[in-house]
């Protein structure tokens, strides 16, 4: 349990944080020790850190209460923008940067690792959500977050050259457009030679009519990455439009697979000179 669960599960007034006394965070202070007999999940020095986060840091910590997106992260919730007020607090991204470090950076890496395990796409959606505020993240943990998305690519990428049968349930996760989504907060040069080789293993499957439906969701989603290379946008936006509508009558040249073969080259040559048009 991390200090803004505890604070919820504490039922404190967020709007009070601000003027807390001395005399009444010893009152808080009493109230978390009997929480603490109460709950064995609670650790003693998350209901330390509760009370110096109170003392020392509490227009940081009224900060993430206050966020909608932090705080169903940190709590496991699911609250609307209803449930939240706006305490128009003017406190610095460093100072958050340093409370999350300080106080929630564990919990921070080990829910994102988990819920990107998962893989589902409202999981993905969350973590998407989430890393739109990496500005009040650490380098570390961004770092660790980079890696973590970066290994889910890999091990599709790793399980689409071994694959051969029609089972694909422990890779599902590149039909989200959620997951595309993740990874372009991460965009480099490696990423999108990454995302090629994706691409080049999905059009593989997809010609060989190998789970039609599964592959048409990936490459329809694979739109949703950003790449750095322009070429790369391009193509996967093409690919995604030309198995969007494969019920149109075409003519061998604009037949979807053509399509997509085509834009498997034009996928590669971006790392040339010339763009492919």
């Amino acid at each position: 349990m991390n200090i803004i669960e505890l604070f919820e599960k504490l039922k404190i007034d967020k709007g009070s944080i601000l003027l807390l006394s001395t005399e009444e965070i010893r009152r808080v202070e009493k109230q978390v020790n009997v929480e603490k007999r109460l709950n064995p999940e609670i650790a003693s020095n998350t209901s330390e850190n509760l009370i110096l986060a109170l003392k020392e840091y509490k227009e940081e910590l009224l900060f993430v209460l206050s966020n909608r997106i932090l705080f169903n992260f940190f709590t496991h919730n699911n609250f609307s923008r209803n449930h939240f007020s706006n305490y128009d607090l003017a406190v610095s991204d460093e100072k958050i940067k340093h409370f999350i470090a300080f106080f929630l950076a564990d919990d921070l890496i080990s829910f994102f690792s988990l819920k990107l395990s998962k893989g589902w796409f409202h999981y993905l959606e969350e973590l998407d959500f989430l890393l739109d505020l990496k500005r009040y993240f650490p380098e570390e943990v961004i770092y660790k977050m980079r890696s973590l998305v970066f290994s889910k690519l890999d091990f599709a990428i790793s399980q689409l050259t071994v694959l051969e049968r029609k089972e694909f349930s422990n890779i599902a996760y590149i039909k989200h457009r959620t997951f595309y989504n993740l990874l372009s907060h991460f965009t480099t040069v490696e990423s999108d030679q990454k995302i090629s080789n994706l691409l080049s293993l999905v059009i593989k499957f997809y010609i060989k009519k190998t789970n039609t439906v599964f592959f048409t969701s990936v490459i329809q989603s694979m739109a949703f990455y950003r790449a750095i290379n322009e070429n790369i946008n391009e193509v996967l936006a093409k690919n995604g439009a030309a198995v969007y509508k494969p019920e149109l009558k075409q003519d061998k040249k604009t037949h979807p697979a053509f399509s997509i073969f085509i834009g498997l080259i034009c996928a590669i040559i971006p790392f040339l000179v010339s763009r492919c048009s």
